[in-house]
């Protein structure tokens, strides 16, 4: 379970997320929407680590995000909408890398499956920076899911892919929620949203609604 309580994000004078409580169980989907500026994207990097500054507590089954930082770093994946990868490497190289720092035990084996999930074959091998923003998302994407963390946090990181990617990738997901994985999904896409999610949080201004 994700256990957020009386979370509060601000920067400077704004503050874009006012005083959140919500319990998340455990294998479950959850779907963040709201309208730009709603506090989304800063709810979900206060809960992958990303800001530490923030208000309130944040507990992945009892581990307080604080204490526990490293910990929840190591079994949870996040991927926003425009990742910052390394455009120097090949797709390949890239989540080799990344199974390599999650420890996985077969990294070929792990990079290869996701490769595959992507329909990433013609393009593993060029480099990141000749990748489109949907080969960039994909990419992403397969970097949080490297290891099977147990929870996931997507930040609008759909946006750009393609039906046949979204079909393997919900089937992919189903598999993983039967196993434990907890999923919090944010996305504009509204139909996505209802199609996937058993649950819906509204962020207005900062609050749920």
């Amino acid at each position: 379970m994700i256990t957020i309580k009386n979370v509060s994000v601000r920067y400077e004078t704004t503050v874009a997320v006012n005083n959140v409580s919500l319990n998340i169980k455990q294998g479950s989907m959850i779907g963040l929407i709201g309208a730009n500026g709603a506090g989304k994207s800063s709810l979900l990097k206060a809960l992958a680590g990303l800001i530490p500054d923030f208000t309130g507590r944040v507990a992945f089954d009892g581990k307080d995000l604080r204490g526990e930082r490293f910990w929840v770093k190591q079994h949870c994946g996040y991927a926003p909408e425009d990742a910052e990868l390394l455009p120097y490497l090949r797709g390949r190289e890239f989540l080799h890398l990344i199974a390599a720092i999650r420890k996985v035990r077969d990294i070929q084996k792990e990079a290869d499956f996701f490769i595959d999930l992507f329909s990433l074959q013609k393009t593993a091998e060029e480099l990141i920076v000749n990748y489109s923003h949907g080969m960039r998302q994909k990419l992403s994407i397969a970097a949080a899911l490297i290891g099977q963390p147990q929870w996931l946090i997507l930040d609008e990181a759909l946006n750009g892919l393609d039906p046949l990617s979204l079909a393997r990738l919900k089937n992919y997901f189903a598999g993983q929620q039967s196993k434990g994985t907890t999923i919090v999904l944010s996305s504009h896409n509204l139909s996505l949203i209802r199609r996937w999610c058993e649950a819906v949080v509204f962020l207005h201004k900062g609050k749920i609604v």
